[in-house]
């Protein structure tokens, strides 16, 4: 468990989670209301 106690190891898990995160929450109340994240990045 020594990983966690390198920064370098926790801020990447902690990227991905927050990419994970966010990826989950756009999929899920994006396509509720009918809106598309990535459709609105290309504009």
């Amino acid at each position: 468990m020594s990983a966690l106690n390198n920064p370098v190891v926790a801020v990447i898990i902690s990227i991905i989670v927050a990419v994970g995160y966010f990826a989950m929450v756009d999929h899920y109340l994006m396509d509720m209301q009918g809106l598309d994240f990535w459709y609105l990045l290309r504009g």
